[in-house]
């Protein structure tokens, strides 16, 4: 078996992983790449600041933020039409960003959390680094939270009440990157740090 030495693309110096960890970070220059497919890479990455300061352990979450266009063609509901008005449930429609979560947390919490950030998008303060906090590895490659992102679209049509009979629709993802949230830990439950608007 021949192993291929992982190289910084910014100095060039070897990167070091314990952990299957799709986001490396550069011991010598801090550079942060990508690696998928064999191959290491630039990504664009953002940081979001800590709403407030809490004594939990803090630890910073990978984000895929797929930007995609969203076209309905064709819907149809039977039963609970009147329900979906009513109750002023928010649309998945148009342009927008879908949060996929791409580390290894528990289920409940990463799926609650794309609704809840999909639908409800925070307002961010951003910083440089990572302040010595931890960050959670990164385990979701980026075509797969292309699909978690349209995946996401379908299970909110389904949960709205009254039966979904047909959806036509278009889903075109216009880019993708990398949001770190930071996150308390607190025994085995993780909870975001950031403030809702």
């Amino acid at each position: 078996m021949l192993l291929k030495e992982l190289k910084c693309p910014g100095c060039g110096a070897p990167l070091k992983s314990k952990e299957r960890d799709m986001m490396l970070a550069c011991s010598h220059c801090g550079r942060i790449s990508l690696f998928a497919d064999g191959t290491v890479g630039d990504v664009s990455y953002s940081i979001a600041a800590p709403a407030e300061n809490r004594s939990e352990e803090l630890i910073y979450v990978p984000f895929w933020i797929v930007n995609a266009d969203l076209n309905v063609k064709k819907e149809s509901i039977s039963g609970g039409r009147i329900s979906r008005f009513i109750t002023d449930r928010k649309q998945m429609r148009g342009t927008r960003d879908f949060y996929v979560c791409a580390a290894a947390l528990p289920e409940d919490s990463c799926r609650k959390w794309n609704m809840d950030l999909t639908l409800d998008q925070p307002e961010l303060t951003f910083i440089s680094g990572f302040k010595g906090a931890k960050r959670a590895v990164m385990t979701m490659e980026k075509g797969i939270a292309g699909e978690n992102a349209e995946f996401l679209f379908l299970r909110y049509e389904t949960e709205i009440p009254g039966t979904l009979q047909t959806l036509e629709y278009d889903f075109k993802i216009n880019s993708t990157k990398v949001l770190y949230l930071p996150a308390y830990k607190i025994n085995d439950t993780y909870i975001l740090g950031i403030s809702h608007e």
